[in-house]
């Protein structure tokens, strides 16, 4: 990864700092990039000057705008609101592009010179960083933010995520959002990691228990299979030395859990199978709790008629 030079901030930490400090940075609403600044194309060192020349430009501006009223120079521009796609985790399989979605909201001024969120994997920009990617309103020189009040702004960015073209394997886990916010007030917002967050490999569970139907006292056989897309083979395959709960249910009861295991290796990756005596009519799944790779996932259901 080519070497690159910038500002070191305090990874996982909110940096704050003042006028002076950013003096050589800004740029103003709208005016976030350039086209030839965008990030289609690059790699994450390219990805990465480009928003932090973006986040420089934003605070030049505001360096050579006139200076702000008295009574605002002692605010401090805050972000707060960070969220990715509505919770703290995204899920994409092995076919479909993705959308993911980063919401923030700024407040403290009442002029907004610039903010943009990027996403990011990796321990530190400076040495361990291992993907940054920039929004598609980055990319297209589009402005994430709009005004709803006096001194707040709401913004949103959204990031395509191809698992054809854009994912192998490692790069599910955690990830992190590095986001600046520079306004009128007297300090702004710069932050390696606003959020962190997982983005994760889909995953799929079954459940068929047979006989179905089953003379009263006879064995039932309940076999299902973990799954989990693969990105480096764009297939899904299945998900081994994992724990699953077998849960049960009456025809109108709720699911419990009976009995926990871990799936199967080798030909059997992924595979589950545990046998219940006949008694009752009665309602089986297989339940996983999911990892920081993959997300938790239910099996339908199926319910045998015992007679």
């Amino acid at each position: 990864m080519p070497q690159h030079s910038r500002k070191r901030l305090t990874t996982g930490k909110k940096v704050i700092l003042g006028v002076s400090a950013l003096a050589a940075s800004g740029l103003g609403v709208g005016l976030l990039v350039t086209p030839s600044a965008t990030a289609g194309g690059t790699g994450a060192a390219e990805a990465l000057e480009q928003s932090e020349a973006a986040a420089a430009d934003a605070s030049a501006t505001k360096a050579a705008a006139p200076r702000p009223r008295a009574a605002r120079t002692a605010d401090s521009t805050v972000v707060s609101g960070v969220t990715v796609n509505g919770g703290n985790s995204a899920h994409v399989g092995t076919t479909n592009t993705q959308t993911i979605t980063v919401k923030w909201t700024v407040s403290g001024g009442s002029t907004l010179y610039g903010s943009h969120a990027s996403i990011w994997r990796g321990t530190d920009l400076d040495s361990g960083m291992k993907r940054f990617i920039n929004s598609e309103q980055f990319d297209a020189d589009a402005d994430p933010c709009v005004r709803s009040g006096d001194a707040t702004f709401s913004c949103r960015a959204t990031f395509k995520m191809d698992p054809q073209s854009d994912l192998t394997n490692e790069d599910a886990g955690a990830w992190k959002i590095s986001l600046y916010a520079i306004t009128d007030s007297a300090t702004d917002v710069r932050t390696d990691n606003a959020k962190t967050w997982y983005l994760k490999r889909w995953s799929r569970l079954s459940t068929n228990a047979a006989p179905e139907p089953v003379a009263k006292g006879k064995t039932i056989t309940i076999t299902g299979k973990l799954e989990r897309a693969n990105w480096d083979t764009h297939k899904y395959a299945g998900y081994t030395q994992q724990t699953v709960h077998l849960q049960e249910r009456s025809l109108t009861g709720s699911y419990a859990t009976t009995s926990s295991h871990r799936t199967g290796t080798g030909s059997l990756a992924g595979v589950e199978k545990k046998t219940r005596t006949a008694t009752t009519d009665r309602c089986y799944r297989y339940k996983f709790e999911g990892t920081s790779t993959t997300p938790p996932v239910a099996a339908t259901g199926d319910c045998v008629d015992v007679r």
